[in-house]
């Protein structure tokens, strides 16, 4: 498949672990399905490519253990491979592919540099940009026309900006309005929950817009509380690169396009617009890739984190299930990690029964790869769970 859209860079940024979720409405509190160790918290890159018997050593885990397309690599993992087998990893630190000779055992670090997290330049100066994944319960219903897209995410200049949001049941018309800190830019009213901003007014660069949308219901998108870090710059809203900012990533763009192609050169872009906020690039580029027929475990998970990143744990939940679908039986380390986030993301939207259910999938998988720790965490949450379903049965 052949990526034709080349993105632009505002600031490089890496994702930094979730230190936790709570589910704001049970008071709840879940340790992170990403946090793996302890010492090494940010992963350093990414499998893209894996031909063959690949196996990885975490730090905490006690022997090794198959990986496959789609695992995150942390500074300490130790990866070896068999005489037949094949890996290539994409580096966040310099956006560089890495290759593990056959027949060796390496360190991540050997390959991948330690990447460092940054904030982002705007014209209030150098703010934290909290691209966490799964931060807190997002309060939205399916009767609230919640912001689907553009949501949390950096836009590339020239592109059509398409506005789209969760329909409301007995809504006829919505009147959609974009504004800045300042300003309000443009309103319209139309009856299909999407619409094509006119450009009448061109967006300004390193400004951050907010879409709202009111039904004629009298219900509005500002219904949903915002989960956002205050020291987020972009919460809900959006926010435009420069051509300029554009031309810093087209190299790298190019060179990952022209040495990898199939999944490997989807996986690698998209987690390239990811990593620089272009989320609803990301999205794009992955949900296309899916319409023309690729259906992989390790796309759907990305899109799964991505909608759980920007806070639409509904949409990341089905993405979730349809990679657990699909992965294989004996990746253990992906499915204890995905099953993990099911449970979180479960909890967060309510059905703690079958929070419960992942959650304990998730903690035969950390006892196998011996992951005290991490099982430990997860038996917590599970002892909260089922506490709290007791209480409400005695109500």
């Amino acid at each position: 498949m052949k990526i034709q859209t080349f993105l632009a860079l505002l600031v490089i940024l890496v994702l930094t672990p979730v230190k936790q979720i709570i589910n704001l409405q049970n008071y709840i509190i879940f340790a992170p399905a990403n946090a793996t160790t302890q010492v090494n918290q940010s992963p350093v890159g990414r499998i893209i490519e894996a031909d063959g018997k690949v196996f990885l050593k975490r730090q905490n885990w006690s022997e090794y253990h198959p990986v496959f397309v789609g695992t995150e690599l942390y500074a300490q993992d130790k990866i070896k491979l068999t005489s037949e087998a094949n890996l290539i990893a994409i580096c966040y630190a310099n956006w560089k592919t890495w290759s593990l000779p056959k027949n060796n055992i390496s360190q991540t670090m050997d390959g991948c540099l330690q990447a460092k997290s940054q904030c982002v330049e705007t014209p209030d100066g150098c703010v934290p940009f909290d691209a966490t994944r799964g931060i807190n319960q997002v309060a939205i219903t399916d009767k609230i026309p919640y912001l689907i897209s553009p949501r949390h995410t950096l836009l590339l200049p020239d592109k059509p900006l398409i506005l789209h949001w969760n329909p409301v049941a007995g809504a006829t018309r919505y009147t959609v309005t974009i504004k800045s800190p300042s300003e309000y830019i443009w309103e319209t009213e139309v009856s299909e929950n999407q619409v094509i901003y006119s450009g009448e007014l061109p967006l300004k660069t390193g400004v951050r817009y907010t879409v709202i949308v009111h039904t004629d219901t009298e219900i509005s998108s500002l219904d949903e509380k915002s989960p956002f870090s205050k020291q987020d710059y972009l919460g809900i809203g959006f926010a435009v690169i420069s051509k300029s900012q554009q031309q810093e990533i087209l190299a790298k763009s190019e060179e990952l396009t022209q040495k990898l192609d199939g999944e490997a050169r989807v996986l690698s872009i998209a987690e390239l617009y990811q990593q620089n906020g272009l989320n609803g690039e990301a999205i794009a580029i992955l949900e296309s890739f899916i319409d023309q027929g690729y259906y992989t475990s390790t796309v759907y998970r990305i899109l799964g984190e991505i909608y759980q990143q920007i806070q639409l744990p509904a949409l990341a939940k089905d993405y979730y299930l349809q990679s657990a679908e699909l992965m294989a039986v004996d990746d253990v380390a992906g499915r204890g990690k995905l099953e993990a986030t099911l449970g979180e993301v479960y909890a967060i939207l309510g059905s703690n029964e079958e929070a419960i259910r992942w959650l304990n999938l998730a903690y035969k998988r950390y006892e196998e790869l011996g992951q005290v720790e991490r099982g430990d965490e997860l038996k917590l949450s599970l002892e909260k769970l089922h506490k709290q379903l007791r209480e409400e049965s005695n109500q």
